[in-house]
């Protein structure tokens, strides 16, 4: 085994530390972006020469630090939803900090075992991360891209091969500057690497590469889309935001109804939107499942306005999340029924087999899951056509391949998101969720709609770039031209191309030792 570059275990672990709150710092949330691009640098240099075992602990323990400090949120969650005490919530939360942890993990064991089949690490680094982000399981699946979600001009590529393929960006960086480090480090200790000058040269010319190609093509994708904002159709839509109590809306629907109400006769006076979107179950109304119009189930219903809202749907004994569109005359289209429930929030992991874990967690939900997406149609828009828009309820925004399979099936020409994350209370989790639903803007060029029930509500243009938006935990609305575009994306087209083929390079470069040159 070749000797550690870093021979001091003390050293190691501290830049594994390092490494490690540079993480969250320059993830959405904190949005310290520069030290995304610098944040694995130390831990890679960490690890050089150290086997697969040694490399695993210290990827390990920098994971755990990184998302513990990005998502320190989940602890009040749990104990919003659990109603356990603090400490239980925080030794609870630490076991998924640890498991999400091990993605870093299982990372560097590549990288350490690329290194002993002779593959390089400008070549190994971005593919065996890559190809982890793709599959590695998640409770709130997140990318490493996602840090740069305030650089447009930086994440135009995943319009190409999707967030992972934007990703290479940063992970390449973070080898040329391992490169680097360890080209200080060895000067000073006399200490021989296997890379050359020559590797060295290939470093810079690529990352100088890579990143003139971001910026060149993000330049001209933003060009272009706001270039289409000159011709292509367009809706004028407001979102609404009552910030209800967690309670508030289960305990008086009634009271919900009529602060929606109220502010929608207020914004369809003063603003006349085509379209008015409410959050995730703003209508704590169990509706019928052969309901076709709003005004059945709610007789008083005083509105003539197109709305896009949630409300809980029962269907054979099952509870559904659910999102309508009524008409003005208060007909309601087929209804969307959320997918992807989120664990311990809408349901409880085994509690169809062990009905006791929800007298334990209260306060869960009991949903369950819908069966396929399901598109609406939209009012005429200023070119007299209708469109459609994917109606995604809650976190189904931050799951690119699920928004691709809604794309797919449905072509939609706008996103809209209901959703509510009033569940985590004053913390960075509403920023860093409308943060990661920007990317299914730029993969698909879609405006996007977010109306959340505290916040964060607003619009994304088909670049990534926020229109407007709303504070957290404030009752406001907000009004804007959204555009329908038809255009299909290379990612709509051709889906994940990049993250199979990044599993395929990785698997290789572990499994096969690279012939000399």
């Amino acid at each position: 085994m070749t000797e550690p570059l870093v021979a001091s275990q003390k050293h190691a672990v501290a830049l594994s530390i390092l490494g490690g709150i540079m993480l969250f710092l320059g993830f959405a949330g904190f949005d310290l972006w520069p030290f995304a691009v610098i944040a694995q640098g130390p831990i890679l240099l960490a690890t050089r020469g150290r086997s697969p075992k040694q490399a695993f602990w210290l990827g390990w323990l920098a994971g755990t630090i990184g998302i513990g400090g990005g998502f320190y949120w989940i602890a009040s969650m749990l104990k919003t939803f659990s109603g356990f005490s603090l400490p239980v919530c925080v030794a609870l939360a630490s076991l998924l900090w640890a498991a999400q942890g091990l993605q870093f993990a299982l990372f560097y064991v590549g990288v350490a075992r690329a290194d002993q089949r002779g593959w390089p690490r400008l070549l190994a680094i971005p593919l065996v991360w890559a190809a982890l982000e793709f599959v590695f399981p998640g409770l709130f699946p997140w990318y490493y891209a996602n840090s740069l979600h305030n650089v447009p001009l930086l994440i135009q590529t995943a319009d190409l091969g999707g967030v992972v393929f934007t990703g290479v960006l940063l992970s390449l960086s973070h080898a040329v500057l391992d490169l680097a480090l360890a080209r200080l480090y060895a000067k000073r200790t006399g200490k021989s690497l296997p890379e050359t000058d020559s590797h060295w040269k290939r470093g810079l010319i690529a990352i100088a590469a890579v990143w003139a190609f971001s910026i060149a093509y993000g330049a001209y994708r933003i060009r272009e889309v706001d270039a289409e904002n000159d011709t292509a159709p367009s809706l004028r839509v407001a979102v609404v935001q009552e910030n209800l109590g967690l309670q508030e809306k289960r305990q008086d629907p009634r009271q919900a109804l009529r602060r929606h109400v109220a502010t929608t006769r207020r914004i369809a006076e003063t603003e006349r939107p085509d379209l008015v979107v409410w959050s995730e179950s703003a209508l704590s109304f169990v509706f019928d499942s052969d309901l076709t119009n709003v005004r059945r189930a709610i007789p008083s219903w005083p509105l003539d306005t197109n709305i896009l809202f949630g409300a809980l749907r029962e269907e054979g004994g099952k509870l559904y999340n659910t999102a309508y569109l009524s008409d003005r005359e208060g007909a309601l289209q087929r209804p969307y029924d959320k997918t992807f429930l989120l664990a311990f929030g809408e349901y409880l992991p085994g509690g169809e087999t062990f009905p006791q874990f929800y007298r334990w967690s209260p306060n869960s939900g009991h949903f369950t899951a819908g069966a396929q997406p399901v598109a609406m149609q939209l009012p005429a828009a200023s070119d007299g056509q209708r469109y459609r828009v994917a109606p995604l309820i809650c976190y189904e925004d931050i799951l690119p391949r699920y928004v691709h399979r809604f794309q797919r099936e449905t072509d939609s020409h706008l996103l809209a998101v209901i959703l509510n994350d009033a569940w985590f209370g004053p913390t960075t989790e509403p920023w860093i969720h409308m943060a990661l639903s920007k990317f299914r803007s730029v993969e698909h060029r879609r405006d996007f709609v977010r109306a959340a029930n505290s916040g964060v509500s607003g619009f994304i243009d088909g670049a990534g770039r926020v229109i407007a938006n709303t504070q957290t935990f404030t009752t406001e609305s907000k009004t804007a031209t959204v555009h329908l575009r038809t255009r299909k994306t290379l990612y709509a087209l051709t889906g994940d191309w990049f993250g199979w083929l990044s599993i395929a390079a990785a698997l290789a470069m572990i499994a096969r030792k690279r012939k000399a040159e």
